[in-house]
Parts: C-alpha cells; sequence; structure tokens
C-alpha cells in the first residue's frame, strides 16, 4: 500500500518535480556565472570583501525560487483532489486516513529536499572553490531559510487545499502570507535570519499539522 501510495502521488507530480529541477538548475548556473562574472571583472578579493563589508549575497536571484517550487508542487499535488473529488475516495482507502494524508505529505516533502539539495549544493560546491569555509558557511546560512519558506509555502498550500470550508482557507491563507512576509523581510542580507532558525523549523513542524486538521474537518462534514 506504501508504493501505491508514493506512486499516485508521483503521477500526479511527476510533471512539475522535473520542470521545478530544471528551473533550480537553471537559476543555480545563473548565480554561479554571475559570481564568475563578478571575479572575472574584479577579482577574487573584491568578492570577499564585498561579502564581509556589505553582507552582498550572491544566490540573490534564488530567493523566491524555492517558495515558488515549493507553492507549484503542493498546488500540483493537492488540487486534483479537490477539483475531481478524489479526496473522499482517497480517504476511503483501507489504509488508515492519517498515516495516509502523511504519506501524501512526506511524498512531496521528498520531491522538494530533493529539488533543493540538487540546487543548494551546486551553488555551495562552486563556492567552496573560490570561499573560504567560513564564507561557505554565511552563503549557506543566508540561503537555507529561503528553503525553509518553500517548505512552508508547500505546507500551506496542502493545508488550504485540503480544507473543506472557504472561510478555514481564508484563515490559513492570510496566516500563510503573513509568515512567508516575516521570512523575506531581509531576502539578500548574509545570514540575517539566524536568530530565527530554530523558530522557523520548529513552526514548519506546526504548519504540518495544519493538513491533518484540515482532513479531520473534512470527515466530519465541515464543507461548503
Amino acid at each position: 500500500m506504501y508504493s501505491s501510495i508514493i506512486f499516485k502521488e508521483w503521477l500526479k507530480t511527476r510533471r512539475v518535480f522535473f520542470i521545478a529541477l530544471a528551473l533550480a538548475l537553471l537559476t543555480a548556473a545563473y548565480a554561479i556565472l554571475t559570481t564568475n562574472s563578478f571575479i572575472k571583472e574584479h577579482g577574487v578579493i573584491s568578492l570577499w570583501l564585498s561579502m564581509l563589508d556589505k553582507d552582498t549575497s550572491f544566490a540573490g536571484s534564488l530567493t523566491y525560487i524555492p517558495l515558488a517550487i515549493g507553492l507549484a508542487l503542493g498546488v500540483a499535488q493537492m488540487v486534483p483532489e479537490v477539483t475531481q473529488k478524489r479526496l473522499k475516495l482517497t480517504l476511503h482507502l483501507p489504509f488508515p486516513q492519517f498515516r495516509l494524508v502523511a504519506m501524501m505529505l512526506a511524498t512531496g516533502l521528498l520531491e522538494l529536499l530533493v529539488i533543493y539539495l540538487l540546487q543548494m549544493g551546486a551553488v555551495l560546491i562552486y563556492d567552496a572553490t573560490i570561499l573560504q569555509p567560513e564564507l561557505v558557511g554565511r552563503v549557506f546560512l543566508t540561503m537555507l531559510p529561503w528553503y525553509l519558506a518553500g517548505f512552508t509555502g508547500y505546507l500551506f498550500v496542502t493545508a488550504i487545499c485540503l480544507e473543506g470550508t472557504w472561510y478555514m482557507r481564508i484563515l490559513l491563507g492570510l496566516v500563510g502570507v503573513a509568515v512567508l512576509l516575516v521570512m523575506f523581510l531581509q531576502p539578500n542580507v548574509m545570514a540575517a535570519y539566524n536568530y530565527m532558525l530554530v523558530t522557523i523549523i520548529a513552526f514548519i513542524g506546526i504548519v504540518t499539522v495544519f493538513s491533518f486538521g484540515s482532513i479531520a474537518r473534512f470527515k466530519e462534514g465541515h464543507q461548503d
């Protein structure tokens, strides 16, 4: 049953997955080429000084890409469940319902993780050839909130799609927008969110519960 659930989710998301993967790698290549062009024009020392003195992030072109990918994957995975009336049928499968939702979310989160690791890995591997380890670490900490925002956006989309009532969808949407705005107040400042990383990671765990709450209300008949 587990493999069948994973395969069903993969069938819904595979097209968006490959498009998102291509976009992630292309934007990573663009960020690398931009950095390389700066080095050729100004030298690697100027790059270091700009990163240290001005807190310049040379990966800024990637800032909103993880969020866009997370939102797109969430829509691709969950909207068919609603628009094609699949959700009620899915919940009647001979399988524990909350475990079923957990498998659906785990499949989407794993697909995002693969995309994010490949994109981040490409940038960091390149940076490791031109930067000191301390600067590579700062680049990693600068990028990490962008990927956490991608996971957060995905989880809000899934909760909204699984929700059966419009007033709760609107409420979840407003909360999601507010949270994501906070996460992008200083998107291109080096390591600006270090002090919030633990809070953000903990909040992602909380947001995951929203989808299970939506399913619980759907089972109880709270639908428009």
